[in-house]
Parts: C-alpha cells; sequence; structure tokens
C-alpha cells in the first residue's frame, strides 16, 4: 500500500516538471511557427500552461502512474531508476511533440523533435531524482 501512496504522490512532480518541459517545447519549437492556423504560445499566453499541465494530468494515470508503481515496487538501484525515467521521459517528449504539433507543421517550419526528447529526458531524469529524495525522507512512503 505505501508503493501506491508513493505513486500516487509523485503525480504532483511529474506534472509539474512535464508541464514545465512541455512549455520549453513551445518556446522552442513552437515559436517557430508562424501561422494562423496553430494556437501556441503567441495566441494562449500563459494559459497555454494550464493547458499542458491538464494534458499531463491525464496523461499520469496511463503512463507514469504504473511506471512509478513497478519501479518503485522492483527497482532498488537509484541508477537503474534514473535510467528508466530517463528513458521514459524522452519516450514521452515523443508523444507530446506528436500531439502538441501537427505533421503538416513538422515538415513546413523545419521542427525538430530532438528538443523534446531532450526536455522531457531531463524531467524524467530530475523526476527520478525527487522520486528517491522522497522514497529516502518520507517515511510513511
Amino acid at each position: 500500500m505505501k508503493t501506491f501512496y508513493h505513486s500516487l504522490i509523485m503525480w504532483i512532480p511529474i506534472v509539474l516538471l512535464f508541464s514545465c518541459a512541455a512549455f520549453g517545447v513551445e518556446l522552442l519549437e513552437g515559436n517557430k511557427i508562424r501561422t494562423s492556423e496553430y494556437f501556441g504560445l503567441n495566441d494562449f499566453g500563459p494559459f497555454l500552461l494550464f493547458i499542458y499541465t491538464s494534458l499531463l494530468v491525464m496523461l499520469y494515470p496511463i503512463s507514469f502512474l504504473p511506471l512509478t508503481f513497478i519501479v518503485s515496487k522492483y527497482g532498488k538501484k537509484p541508477e537503474f531508476k534514473m535510467i528508466i525515467f530517463t528513458l521514459f521521459g524522452g519516450g514521452m517528449g515523443t508523444i507530446v511533440f506528436k500531439i502538441i504539433y501537427d505533421e503538416r507543421f513538422i515538415e513546413e517550419f523545419n521542427l525538430s523533435i530532438i528538443s523534446s526528447i531532450i526536455l522531457f529526458s531531463v524531467a524524467g531524469l530530475l523526476f527520478a531524482l525527487v522520486e528517491i529524495a522522497i522514497k529516502r525522507n518520507i517515511k510513511f512512503v
């Protein structure tokens, strides 16, 4: 039961970290899009962060919640956790990039998925470090 509570507690850091990563992708790649068909940071402003946060709140239960539960239960080494969460973060970066940007925008405005993968991998690594710190410092988890 402790592992389940720990996985639920980790919902907050993952949403914060991955929302910042999605916002970073928008700053790096979304500003390249100059058309009235795309509603990005120039149109939504800070409200865009709320949209990304909402998207990630919905994605956590089907993506990182099961992974956090499994890794917390069976993964004892911190290095293993850092590798798994970093790789899975990069995979989430690919998925989020494809959700945010249409294939036509990617080709027409020469958007790079690499920036999304790097930002989300860093967010995954930071998530692993937060997860390790919470596991060590909070007694009921």
